[in-house]
């Protein structure tokens, strides 16, 4: 996993500049889900969200593909395109305020600081090298595998609901309220010290008083956390590593339906 990590962080890095024209250009919401991505893996890109910044509507897009910014109309044809092999954040970021006026954008606080902070990564202040294409089709596979158990689990549900990243903890995931007593939050995390792997998550919400840890449907494949911080099930990405197409499928299968049939029904 070290090398979908280092792939992980690198476009974690990148991210951010979407969610600084995020933050610019589309209408603010309480919850910041204006700010949130979405990876395309038939496009092998990382999207924003539209936007209107003069009378046409635009999408900001990091292209991992051709290692380019890319501003794309809503007829998907790429407007302007910035190289990022040989450049530091802050050198993109000039370049694409730069880009940006060019078109007439109102380009005020385009490159302020976001109001929360990501890990200190050792490359964050390097100039960026493209990412080798290898670790970057291991990284597409499982984070298209996270937008497809996503949405599986939104069918089993029958609950509407997007699936997105979120730029500051640079998860792929959802949240929806299947009824009155609790909400259900699931998806795909990066690696941290409670997993020591990236892994996919589950928790619940309840409504009112505290879910009971208790008569847990037990699996080899799946572990249940009840810390002072986070409560819920996890399910490592290397538990997955080296399985076939088939095997990764059912594993997943068992884990949406038994561990979100617990949680609807405590």
């Amino acid at each position: 996993m070290q090398e979908y990590n280092n792939t992980d962080q690198h476009i974690h890095l990148l991210s951010q500049v979407i969610d600084k024209v995020n933050r610019t250009y589309v209408p603010a919401k309480e919850d910041d889900s204006h700010t949130n991505l979405y990876f395309d893996p038939v496009g092998k890109q990382v999207l924003g969200r539209w936007f209107t910044p003069v009378e046409a509507r635009f999408i900001f897009a990091l292209n991992l593909a051709h290692f380019r910014f890319e501003l794309i109309d809503d007829k998907l044809t790429t407007v302007r395109t910035v190289s990022i092999s040989g450049k530091t954040i802050q050198e993109l970021e000039a370049e694409i305020e730069v880009e940006f006026k060019d078109l007439g954008f109102d380009t005020s606080g385009l490159t302020k600081k976001l109001h929360y902070e990501i890990p200190a990564y050792e490359f964050a202040t390097s100039r960026m090298k493209p990412l080798d294409s290898k670790h970057l089709t291991e990284w597409a596979s499982y984070r298209s595998l996270a937008n497809t158990a996503c949405n599986d689990l939104l069918g089993l549900s029958q609950i509407e609901g997007e699936i997105r990243i979120w730029p500051h903890h640079f998860d792929t995931g959802i949240y929806f309220e299947p009824n009155a007593q609790v909400g259900i939050g699931f998806g795909l995390a990066m690696e941290d010290e409670m997993v020591g792997a990236p892994y996919f998550y589950f928790s619940g919400y309840p409504k009112t008083g505290e879910i009971s840890y208790k008569d847990l449907p037990a699996s080899e494949y799946w572990e249940w956390h009840a810390g002072e911080h986070w409560k819920g099930c996890t399910l490592s990405l290397t538990t997955l590593e080296g399985c076939s197409e088939v095997e990764r499928k059912n594993i997943l299968f068992d884990y949406l339906s038994n561990v979100y049939l617990w949680l609807v029904n405590v």
